[in-house]
């Protein structure tokens, strides 16, 4: 298992959230941002499962998007602050 910090995403990634929050009134320092990549057991072959932790420190609310080949993570987050699920 590997664990990356937010500025250890791709750029495309920090941008995206980093846009995301600001069109909807929230600082990306507002939010705690780690990834943790569970690789397949040693000697098999199959993907990398990625999962994204958000935790907005105010007010401790934690998301956890499922995030890699095919998903869309950035766009729920985007959706979860849309839908308030942050907190205002």
């Amino acid at each position: 298992m590997a664990t990356h910090l937010f500025h250890e995403f791709a750029q495309d990634e920090q941008d995206d959230l980093t846009a995301a929050a600001a069109a909807e009134g929230f600082d990306i320092g507002e939010f705690t941002i780690i990834d943790e990549d569970q690789y397949p057991p040693r000697g098999t072959v199959g993907a990398i499962h990625r999962q994204v932790t958000v935790t907005r420190l105010v007010n401790n609310t934690v998301k956890i998007y499922d995030a890699g080949q095919g998903t869309a993570w950035t766009v729920e987050f985007e959706q979860d602050l849309a839908a308030g699920a942050f907190g205002p």
